[in-house]
C-alpha cells in the first residue's frame, strides 16, 4: 500500500493474500482487466451476473444458466430450446466454468466475459491499454518471427517460425535432443505439425489488412494486442493461496506494529 504522506511502501495482510497466486508473485491492481473497462462496462457485466444468478445465491449454477437461457430463448423466439441449443447453452457454461466446480462466481464469470467486452473496442484502444513492458516484449517476439530484420514479416518467414516453434515443442514431448527430428519420427506427427503451422500462419497473416504480402510491426501489435491482454489477467481471482496459520500471525503483527509507528 503506498502511502502519500511519507512515499512509503507497506506491505498488509490483506495485499499479500491478493498477491499470492499459483503461477507468479503478481499485482491486482497492475493485471486485472477490470481497470480497463468503463463505469458502463462494469455495469452491464453486473447486470449479466445478476441476471444468471436466478436464485440470488451469488453463484450460477447449470441450472440457472439453462433456466436464463431457455427464458431469454423463448421470450425472442416464441419456442422452446430444442437439443442442440440445449448442448450449445450446456458448452457456453462449461467454458464459463473453467475450475469444473459445477458453478461460476463473480470472477470466473468476469475472467471469461472481460475479454469479450475489451474485444468490442478498435485495435488503437486495445494497443493504448499495453503497459511498456508487453510492448516490449511484443517487439522481442515480432523480431524473432522478423529473419532479415527489415521491419517486416513475409509469409515464408512466418512459416518458418512457426515452423521451429511446433518442432522444439514436439521435441520436448518427445524427449528429442534434436528439435528438427521430433515430428520427422512420426509421419502421423509430421502431418499435425503441417496443419497446426498453416493455420497459425493464416491467423498470423490476417494482420496484413492491405493484402501487401507482410506484416509490420504496428499491424502485428495492433492484430495481437488483444491476446496480450488476455494473458494479463491476474490468475489470483480463481487461483487464492492461504498464508499457513503461523505466517499470517506475523504477517498480521507486522502490519499491526506498522500501523502503530
Amino acid at each position: 500500500v503506498y502511502n502519500e504522506t511519507n512515499g512509503d511502501l507497506i506491505v498488509t495482510a490483506t495485499s499479500l493474500r491478493c498477491f499470492m497466486t499459483d503461477f507468479v508473485w503478481s499485482c491486482p491492481d497492475c493485471e486485472n482487466l477490470l481497470g480497463l473497462l468503463t463505469d458502463e462496462e462494469m455495469i452491464e457485466l453486473m447486470e449479466s451476473f445478476d441476471d444468471l444468478d436466478v436464485d440470488c445465491d451469488s453463484r450460477i449454477s447449470l441450472d440457472d444458466f439453462l433456466k436464463y437461457k431457455h427464458k431469454t430463448y423463448k421470450d425472442k423466439y416464441k419456442r422452446s430450446m430444442d437439443l442442440p441449443e440445449v448442448e450449445a447453452a450446456i458448452e457456453e457454461f462449461r467454458r464459463l466454468d473453467k475450475p469444473n466446480t459445477g458453478e461460476v462466481d463473480w470472477w470466473s464469470f468476469v475472467d471469461s466475459r472481460i475479454v469479450e467486452k475489451l474485444s468490442d473496442r478498435s485495435k488503437s484502444e486495445l494497443v493504448s491499454c499495453l503497459t511498456p513492458h508487453e510492448i516490449s516484449e511484443a517487439k522481442m517476439f515480432f523480431r524473432s518471427f522478423d529473419a532479415d530484420s527489415d521491419g517486416k514479416i513475409t509469409l515464408r518467414e512466418a512459416e518458418k517460425a512457426y515452423e521451429r516453434w511446433f518442432a522444439s515443442l514436439w521435441s520436448k514431448v518427445l524427449n528429442c535432443s534434436d528439435s528438427t527430428t521430433g515430428p520427422k519420427k512420426n509421419p502421423e506427427l509430421t502431418k499435425r505439425v503441417g496443419e497446426h503451422v498453416k493455420v497459425n500462419v493464416k491467423i498470423f497473416m490476417e494482420a496484413d489488412v492491405k493484402k501487401h504480402g507482410t506484416v509490420s510491426w504496428s499491424q502485428f501489435l495492433r492484430d495481437q494486442s488483444i491476446y496480450i491482454l488476455a494473458a494479463r489477467r491476474n490468475a489470483a481471482n480463481l487461483y487464492k493461496i492461504k498464508p499457513k496459520p503461523e505466517e499470517l500471525e506475523i504477517i498480521e503483527a507486522e502490519t499491526n506494529y506498522t500501523a502503530s509507528v
